[in-house]
């Protein structure tokens, strides 16, 4: 029992990362911290659509269900 939680549990970090590294950036990076070129017009401020949208959504998801299955871990072991 507690070896497939286990299981589940490194499957779901994984798919946290995956989510995660899938997003796009907003920010500028370092390059904005001292003016720099790169996105720093009114279009970095737009509303997310469609896919980087649905990544937040899944991430939060994805990250909820890691917290909960970590804690039942620890609560279990």
């Amino acid at each position: 029992m507690v070896t497939a939680l286990m299981i589940i549990d490194v499957v779901f970090a994984f798919a946290v990362m995956a989510s995660i590294l899938l997003q796009q950036g907003h920010m500028p990076g370092l390059s904005g911290a001292f003016g720099g070129g790169g996105d720093s017009g009114p279009q970095m401020y737009a509303k997310k659509r469609g896919v980087d949208d649905f990544l937040e959504r899944v991430t939060v998801v994805l990250t909820v269900v890691f917290a909960v299955l970590t804690l039942i871990l620890v609560h279990i072991w």
